[in-house]
């Protein structure tokens, strides 16, 4: 006597019946009619400038967050979080949109979780006032390398440059 059962070919999601799907509702509008063809929408080309990134290698910590671990061997070029940035999801801000921070800064304005999104704009807003007066200063330099004076003004010339 045997307790097994029998084989049977497991079905592929392809050979199984097609349920009889109500129309699709969101808020009251009725999807059904839509094709199901996926449609994306364009994203705006982001403002990238590679020197106006590099400008922050070595540099003083500018957003100063309370978790601040003032090291310019870590400091990078932090993007504004937030969607009042122009961040959204999979898209980061503009390079013009930067400001120069600590790995501490960056994780507190990008990822932390002991602070609120209103702190975190605060902290990056301050710390962009500091940057663009800093790419005043880089831009305003005759003694300063021609690659540093160019990405300055370019950041400063740049929409949203400035807060």
């Amino acid at each position: 006597m045997s307790f097994s059962r029998p084989y049977t070919k497991p079905m592929r999601a392809r050979d199984m019946p097609v349920p009889d799907i109500p129309p699709r509702l969101y808020r009251g509008v009725d999807f059904s009619a839509c094709n199901d063809t996926p449609m994306t929408m364009p994203k705006s080309p982001r403002a990238k400038n590679r020197a106006v990134l590099n400008l922050a290698r070595m540099q003083p910590c500018l957003l100063q967050s309370p978790v601040c671990q003032p090291e310019p061997e870590t400091t990078v070029a932090c993007h504004g979080a937030g969607v009042a940035n122009g961040k959204g999801l999979g898209y980061k801000t503009g390079d013009q949109n930067t400001v120069w921070g600590c790995w501490a800064c960056n994780d507190f304005t990008d990822a932390y979780n002991g602070a609120t999104a209103e702190e975190k704009a605060a902290v990056f807003a301050a710390g962009h006032v500091r940057q663009v007066e800093a790419w005043a200063q880089i831009a305003a330099d005759p003694m300063a390398r021609p690659w540093k004076r160019n990405a300055a003004k370019w950041a400063l010339e740049q929409p949203k440059g400035t807060p």
